[in-house]
């Protein structure tokens, strides 16, 4: 249950959460549905309430928080776990406040079907009522609602608690499944520059066939500079993005030598198998 509440990674960087959302409740299922968000399953605590472009990662409500006798037997012993649970449950009472929250709820399997609107609304005030007024009673985490992904991205690079050279290339969460798609979501602004530099050549351009600009020594100055920006920004963006894409290959490659390596000491026996020592030779 510790693993399965965990929010320690968001905890870590609790101080810099303000960049990445609002010290407020995170709007109800169907206003997400309203404004054109697609609700994606999670099963990382960590991950709850965490969005990027037009996906909401949302974490089911484990049925074992909706049960008296699981926190009296579980809970209420560990502090950390009792807040994690509490402030997670709290999530919820903002998630789902009406009807057709509730009804988007089962669509989606957030919360069990057999959950019904005459049941949660008792709950969901008990839940609210048994909250501190200051909110000291649950994790830090749920102080905040929605939080984007892109942020916690940056927010872990740089952060002092996180830094190390892992989270400064995967970031928070690692989205990239393809070098395309890691070039296509970070490198977009190239081409904007390309087309800004183009039209600013053709103003210049058309410039310096005036009679005016022609013979005026700044402009023509400030024409060759930027004639000679324009020629090597490819080139140094060129570079920059092989450079990355290099970076990542060795970092994928490092990962995965690693991981064989872990698997070869966690199950040797398999390993020395006379079919694998074949297929390997």
């Amino acid at each position: 249950m510790k693993h399965d509440l965990d929010v320690t990674r968001l905890n870590e960087i609790h101080k810099h959460l303000w960049l990445a959302g609002l010290p407020q409740i995170s709007r109800a299922l169907h206003n997400q549905i309203r404004v054109g968000r697609q609700i994606h399953i999670t099963e990382r605590a960590d991950l709850h309430l965490v969005w990027r472009d037009d996906i909401l990662y949302l974490k089911p409500l484990p049925d074992y928080l909706l049960s008296h006798h699981f926190w009296e037997s579980a809970f209420c012993s560990d502090r950390e776990l009792f807040e994690s649970a509490k402030g997670f449950l709290y999530s919820y009472t903002w998630l789902t406040r009406s009807k057709s929250d509730l009804r988007i709820a089962h669509e989606h399997g957030l919360i069990s079907d057999d959950i019904k609107w005459e049941q949660w609304v008792p709950f969901s005030a008990a839940v609210v009522s048994n909250i501190n007024g200051d909110l000291s009673d649950i994790n830090p985490r749920y102080l905040y609602g929605e939080l984007r992904l892109t942020r916690l991205n940056l927010i872990s690079r740089f952060c002092k608690n996180t830094f190390k050279f892992r989270t400064i290339i995967r970031g928070y969460e690692y989205g990239y499944r393809q070098y395309s798609t890691y070039l296509e979501r970070n490198f977009k602004w190239v081409l904007t520059a390309f087309i800004y530099i183009t039209v600013v050549l053709a103003a210049m351009q058309v410039g310096l066939a005036t009679t005016k600009l022609n013979g005026n020594a700044m402009f023509n100055r400030a024409s060759y500079v930027f004639t000679m920006f324009s020629i090597l920004a490819p080139i140094i963006s060129l570079v920059i993005g092989a450079t990355f894409i290099l970076i990542l290959v060795i970092f994928n490659v490092h990962y995965a030598l690693d991981q064989r390596a872990a698997s070869h000491k966690e199950h040797p026996r398999v390993f020395e198998n006379k079919s694998v020592k074949d297929h390997e030779h």
